[in-house]
């Protein structure tokens, strides 16, 4: 019910705003509709219930008992009520426990996990709709220059200046932009419904905002990078639990040492209630035993235990050595977006200047077609490498995040 009471409230907010859904919006309707972070909240629910109920497993047994018998008319009622308990070396209720809490542990991890990456793909999704965005509004400028480019040939030819061919040429290329148009609103469509399905909104006319895409930070200062995340962290949890499954089987080889005790009160008389005809007893015992064939038997469990915790250590060093080497490869990455933008960035704003220069000339017939034309792509293509880049590098921030487990978007 709160589920389909968030997903209405947001969709109603998203009619009162025009019908636009925000970034903010997005993520929150991935994160209440998602099948997988559902799926490990109620794995992690469940953990909880199984710590719980090997909590109580530690508690000693409580029995309590009551009958009334009617024999040839004679009654008699039967009362009892007994606490037991015992440990030993191995105690099975106390290392279900410790495993209980330790998958707890694990469990609550993953769900943080599996959250920060759907934030992830829904902000990565989002992002490559607003850079769709921009570079279909900067087509749509590169269309109406090449509509009025066309224009001012023909003009040109009816003077004898511009030949059939620049004519020709010039039609072509305002087709190549409607072209180029088309392809990246086909682009736009597909990935606004792959985004809406990432988030189960399921409304083919929903308009998406993006109005914070420009103002979005890139810079970022890569702090003293730690070798920890999330994943790790579930990693390391798993391997305590693997030193515990161990140490059990270890001491399983060994004589199983018992310390055992009980308490109770019985009472057979003809009122149950009458509490001063019970009669209490209790017992304490304490001993060993040892099978002589637990080496054999039990060495081979110890054996295995060994090997699964060695093998998980092993994966320790290389998710570990993995981690060092995506962090190493990001800030490479991010250093070369970095000077990447900045050429492209000088490249754009130099070849708009001699695009505008070109076209002065153009039009006292100065220039040639081909000259334009060549003025025209180069300022097109240094424009919408800016805007790949750019984009390109409000991805790796958040990247950064999900790679060392920090907040995405400085909140999720």
């Amino acid at each position: 019910m709160k589920r389909y009471l968030i997903t209405a409230m947001l969709a109603l907010s998203g009619m009162l705003f025009a019908g636009q859904y925000s970034l903010d919006n997005l993520i929150e309707a991935g994160l209440e509709n998602s099948f997988s972070v559902r799926q490990k909240q109620i794995l992690l629910q469940n953990a909880r219930l199984e710590v719980r109920s090997a909590g109580w497993n530690l508690l000693p047994s409580a029995d309590l008992a009551a009958s009334r018998t009617n024999r040839d008319g004679n009654y008699s009622s039967n009362g009892s009520l007994e606490f037991a308990r015992t440990f030993s070396l191995t105690e099975p209720s106390y290392f279900a426990y410790q495993n209980a809490r330790l998958d707890k542990s694990i469990a609550r991890l993953d769900v943080l996990q599996t959250r920060k990456e759907l934030v992830y793909k829904v902000y990565a999704a989002w992002l490559d709709l607003a850079q769709l965005q921009k570079e279909i509004a900067i087509q749509n400028e590169n269309l109406a220059l090449v509509q009025k480019t066309r224009e001012q040939t023909e003009l040109q030819k009816n003077l004898g200046q511009k030949t059939v061919y620049d004519v020709s040429q010039s039609e072509i290329n305002v087709i190549n932009a409607r072209l180029a148009i088309n392809e990246l609103q086909n682009q736009a469509a597909a990935k606004k419904a792959e985004l809406l399905q990432m988030v189960k909104l399921n409304e083919a006319d929903a308009e998406i905002s993006f109005d914070n895409a420009d103002s979005l930070d890139i810079n970022l200062r890569f702090a003293d990078a730690e070798t920890s995340s999330l994943t790790l962290e579930q990693l390391r949890q798993s391997i305590r639990q693997s030193r515990l499954s161990k140490l059990q089987s270890k001491l399983g080889i060994f004589p199983s040492l018992y310390v055992s005790g009980s308490y109770g009160q019985h009472a057979v008389n003809n009122d149950i209630l009458d509490f001063t005809g019970y009669d209490d007893s209790y017992t304490l015992a304490a001993g060993f035993s040892w099978s002589l064939w637990s080496p054999w038997t039990k060495g081979g469990n110890y054996t295995q235990s060994a090997n699964s915790l060695m093998l998980k250590e092993w994966q320790m060093e290389e998710d570990t050595a993995n981690l060092k080497l995506d962090q190493a490869n990001l800030m490479r990455d991010w250093s070369y977006l970095q000077e990447t933008l900045a050429l492209n960035s000088r490249k754009s704003a130099q070849a708009k200047d001699n695009l505008r220069i070109a076209r002065e000339k153009y039009s006292l017939g100065t220039l040639s077609y081909i000259e334009l034309e060549q003025a025209r792509v180069n300022a097109l293509d240094a424009e919408l490498a800016v805007i790949k880049i750019t984009f390109q590098l409000k991805k790796k921030i958040q990247e950064w995040n999900l790679l060392n487990s920090l907040p995405i978007l400085d909140k999720y």
